[in-house]
């Protein structure tokens, strides 16, 4: 998320700093945990009662894309 404001950051104080950062660090854990709930939902879910573990091709190409776009979220902000 990029911080917008019409304030120049050389006015901010050093207590303001702070929260916009703790803010920041909160909103991009925030978004791995949806990522991540996402992606075991679609999990879980079952498509089929009489074959519980099969998933179709298109279940399985969506996990990939959500799975490469959770690692790519941590990579890009280096959480690990």
């Amino acid at each position: 998320m990029i911080i917008q404001s019409s304030k120049k950051m050389s006015k901010y104080t050093k207590e303001e700093l702070i929260l916009l950062l703790r803010g920041e660090i909160e909103n991009r854990s925030k978004l791995i945990k949806l990522l991540e709930k996402e992606w075991d939902q679609h999990n879980e879910e079952i498509e089929d009662q009489r074959f519980p573990n099969y998933q179709s091709p298109e279940k399985v190409s969506f996990l990939a894309g959500m799975e490469t776009a959770i690692n790519s979220v941590k990579r890009f902000y280096e959480i690990k």
